[in-house]
């Protein structure tokens, strides 16, 4: 999630161009998880912003930061000094994600209009309120959302997130293969987002009992063959074996992950620890 977040702040960057180095080093802070480090430096850029949008973006940071040290109040103050109605609404509702009341998320905007949102904001003003309208149930709602950020942003890695959680929100079946097929048909979705496809639909497909399909997806990303991916990939294989009652394949996906030079620290520990449960 909080990858999610650094990824999609950079939206506070376009509508406050130019703005310092300063805050790209602060926004690599937040990324790198030195929230207290983040807090400081944005606490800095809010005092000496040259303009009221340079303001508003390091505000919007530093309550994300507030957020991530359980400091809820003081996000909300932060929050409340954004002078841009639609950029301070959309922190609002990240705040609100970012604390999981996602059912607080959808009345702040249930009737909002987000085509007269500035177009910079659409994408992810209709993906935060999707989602929670997704997590309320509401899938009506949550698919007209998700489908009208498809078609607010020509960015690839963005095209694919929203058909990502149009997956989520089918929740298996043809619906959901089809979701997940067209991020792989996308020319630059990114290797994180087609792993994530790969692995839904094999997931899915397991669960149908389509065993030999399931598996078969893998080789659609043989060219993820650098870490972290690759080791994401064989988790996802061995995971997919699993469902399937096929043991020692499973084994053999966990065996070369630990066998692997600079797996991530937490594929490695579920790994290792899946191996031992096997003895």
């Amino acid at each position: 999630m909080k990858a999610v977040l650094f990824l999609l702040a950079a939206v506070a960057t376009s509508s406050a161009a130019p703005f310092p180095t300063e805050y790209q080093a602060a926004l690599r802070l937040y990324g790198s998880n030195q929230f207290p480090e983040a807090r400081a430096a944005f606490a800095a850029l809010i005092a000496s912003a040259p303009t009221a949008e340079a303001k508003d973006a390091a505000l919007v940071q530093a309550s994300y930061c507030e957020v991530q040290l359980k400091h809820v109040e003081e996000a909300t103050t932060l929050a409340a000094g954004i002078k841009d109605k639609y950029l301070g609404t959309l922190c609002r509702m990240r705040l609100l994600t970012m604390q999981s009341k996602y059912a607080e998320v959808v009345p702040l905007v249930k009737d909002e209009d987000f085509s007269l949102w500035p177009e910079a904001l659409i994408f992810d003003a209709l993906m935060v309120r999707g989602d929670a309208s997704g997590r309320a149930r509401d899938t009506v709602a949550a698919e007209k959302d998700f489908r009208a950020a498809l078609g607010s942003t020509i960015n690839d890695y963005k095209k694919a997130t929203a058909h990502l959680r149009l997956a989520w929100l089918f929740e298996g079946g043809k619906q959901a293969l089809g979701c997940l097929e067209e991020v792989m048909k996308l020319k630059e979705p990114g290797p994180t987002m087609r792993y994530q496809a790969i692995a839904g639909r094999a997931r899915i497909l397991a669960g149908e009992g389509k065993g030999a399909l399931a598996i078969a997806e893998f080789d659609r990303v043989n060219d993820l063959n650098k870490q972290p991916h690759w080791t994401m990939v064989q988790m996802a294989r061995a995971a997919t074996h699993e469902a399937l009652g096929e043991p020692e394949k499973a084994r053999a996906c966990y065996e070369a992950v630990v066998a692997s030079s600079n797996p991530p620290a937490d594929s490695l520990a579920t790994a290792r620890g899946r191996l031992a449960a096997k003895r």
